[in-house]
């Protein structure tokens, strides 16, 4: 695994890791747009997706080592809102990250939904 600071399976416990990245879109609002929906007469089409996220080449933002990177998925709303729908562990002193947590999203067919990856270098001082 490498740079991980979780010695747990799954890097569940690893800085940053949370409970909610597994508990996202996969089974959220979704439902009630689909109830919605179907109550129109719409019958919606969606595949559950797994994203597995990696970096390359990052910018080394810190000064004695190198940058602690994590990332953080949002879904833009309509309105231009973001709403964070998971978060990846912070990987220790790595410009090339290839993060643990995976997070699983309803990907609908022929509805637009937009994604923002984040990467911050955390730091703990």
């Amino acid at each position: 695994m490498g740079n991980c600071c979780s010695d747990d399976h799954g890097g569940q416990s690893a800085v940053g890791g949370t409970v909610a990245s597994l508990q996202n879109l996969a089974g959220g609002s979704n439902d009630i747009v689909d109830h919605f929906l179907k109550s129109r007469g719409y019958h919606v089409l969606f595949t559950q997706i797994e994203l597995s996220l990696s970096a390359t080449n990052l910018r080394d933002r810190d000064v004695l080592s190198k940058s602690d990177p994590m990332a953080v998925l949002y879904v833009k709303g309509r309105d231009g809102t973001l709403d964070e729908i998971g978060r990846t562990e912070v990987v220790l002193n790595s410009l090339n990250p290839l993060w643990i947590t995976k997070h699983t999203i309803a990907y609908h067919f022929e509805v637009v939904q937009s994604l923002v990856f984040r990467v911050y270098d955390v730091d703990t001082v």
